[in-house]
């Protein structure tokens, strides 16, 4: 029987990537909270304040400009993100399935794509394809909350893929020394591109504007700065200091934390998740640590110093990403995930010129191990995962179907079931990929009128027991 080629094996493991982020979103509803909050008309006030009742569905593009003018003056600056995810959440979650899971895959590639030196090609590893998407599974501490949720993945997975797709070009001007040509038109492409992805994430583009506008000091100085490099990092600030400059940032934080706030958090609830974190990411750092400590070996065994470079600045950065969240009254733990993508990213380089020079970081035993461990670790997980998801659809759809025959009726929901995986023992059986689908049990609070409002119920009570008020 013929082999199949690396190539085409390559493409076989991103098409499973594919079709398992597709299952897994279409096992999905819309979580309680931003999904149903994010589907009205933004009215202006703060998002713990509970919609009106006079709140109307997003039903045009202008709605969603008009939500987007409110949000920016009372809320947040994430224009980028908020509109995919009203857009998403207005015309069907069935294209956000399609186009989410295909984002997945471009997350993938562009790691790829600059440990390969910022090179666009189909032509990758299998073993490289196979471990970027396990770190991605593996270490991701909110994998729910940043792969599936709309209004989550639109803020953090969507983001952080604009912002490697960024770097791509500026990756490969530095590992030619220069020596790359764009066309003319790539310019004002590349000044968009940037915009897409200075809007992103608060606590990212300072760091990667700030090393940006350094390399390109750098460039300029050794003659080898081209106008398009002017371009993206022009549409970079813009889209940052847009981000960070919005008005509702300031209202925001006023209403909910008051005018007068510690200018650092050092408390423990700060502290202990970067902790919680740093351990989840062990396994990653400590490769890093171990190809540091060998580099004299991989240097004589033919591997550019630049890339060690490289893969040692995308670790910082992604360092300086979680410190910089010390300095935020909240650190919900799908912020880090900016934070593990470059860390995986410099795992990925420096596993792709380790397969392609054959100088391996870790002992050929020590390698079967660590292979062993993380097929059984996919395999179970991974079906742990998809089971539940199925429970939580049929248990989801039942809701779904009674809210929506309940439509119109004025009549208050009862919901006097708990979610089906509404258990420590099941969110660590399936390696942290649950999320938890508890509605509060105060009548009152804003995800549970959300809820009524989004299917015309008088209101919807939780008549079980709740372990923790969200």
């Amino acid at each position: 029987m013929k082999r199949i080629s690396a190539v085409r094996r390559s493409w076989l493991i991103l098409l499973g990537v594919f079709l398992l982020m597709w299952t897994l979103n279409s096992l999905c509803y819309r979580f309680y909270g931003d999904d149903y909050i994010y589907s009205f008309v933004w009215e202006g006030h703060a998002m713990g304040v509970p919609l009106s009742e006079h709140a109307r569905r997003i039903q045009s593009f202008g709605d969603i400009f008009y939500s987007l003018k409110l949000h920016y003056m009372t809320w947040g600056g994430r224009m980028v993100a908020h509109f995919f995810a009203m857009f998403f959440l207005w015309v069907g979650k069935g294209w956000f399935n399609v186009v989410n899971a295909g984002m997945v895959v471009l997350l993938l590639l562009a790691m790829q794509w600059i440990a390969l030196g910022g090179r666009v090609t189909a032509k990758l590893s299998p073993f490289i394809t196979a471990l970027s998407f396990f770190c991605i599974w593996a270490f991701n501490m909110n994998f729910g909350g940043t792969m599936l949720w709309v209004a989550g993945a639109c803020n953090y997975l969507w983001t952080s893929v604009f912002l490697l797709l960024f770097l791509i070009p500026y990756v490969r001007h530095y590992l030619t020394d220069g020596r790359v040509n764009y066309p003319s038109w790539f310019g004002p492409l590349w000044f968009v591109m940037g915009i897409l992805a200075g809007n992103s994430n608060e606590n990212t583009i300072c760091w990667i504007g700030l090393s940006g506008g350094l390399y390109l000091l750098y460039a300029w100085k050794k003659k080898t700065l081209s106008a398009w490099m002017l371009w993206g990092l022009i549409g970079l600030g813009i889209g940052y200091f847009a981000l960070m400059l919005a008005p509702g940032n300031i209202v925001r934080l006023h209403e909910t934390y008051g005018i007068h706030r510690p200018l650092v958090y050092l408390d423990g609830s700060h502290l202990g998740l970067l902790w919680l974190d740093a351990i989840f990411q062990s396994l990653l750092w400590f490769y890093l640590f171990k190809s540091w400590r060998c580099r004299e070996r991989l240097l004589a065994g033919g591997f550019g110093q630049e890339y060690l470079h490289l893969a040692a600045w995308f670790a910082v950065m992604g360092m300086l990403f979680d410190l910089t969240m010390l300095f935020s009254p909240l650190l919900p733990g799908r912020s880090l995930f900016p934070q593990q993508v470059f860390l995986v990213t410099a795992v990925v380089i420096i596993s792709v010129w380790s397969e392609v020079l054959q100088s391996r970081v870790l002992e050929r035993c020590s390698f079967r191990l660590f292979y062993a461990l993380a097929v059984l670790y996919m395999t179970f997980t991974g079906t742990v995962t998809l089971i539940m998801y199925g429970r939580q659809h049929q248990y989801m759809h039942a809701i779904c179907a009674e809210a929506e025959s309940l439509r119109g009726k004025g009549k208050v929901m009862v919901i006097s079931t708990p979610p089906p995986s509404d258990d420590n023992y099941w969110h660590f059986m399936s390696g942290i990929h649950m999320v938890e689908m508890n509605l509060p049990i105060k009548d009152g609070r804003w995800e549970n009128v959300a809820f009524a409002r989004y299917f015309g119920l008088k209101g919807v009570h939780v008549a079980y027991s709740v372990k923790e008020e969200q």
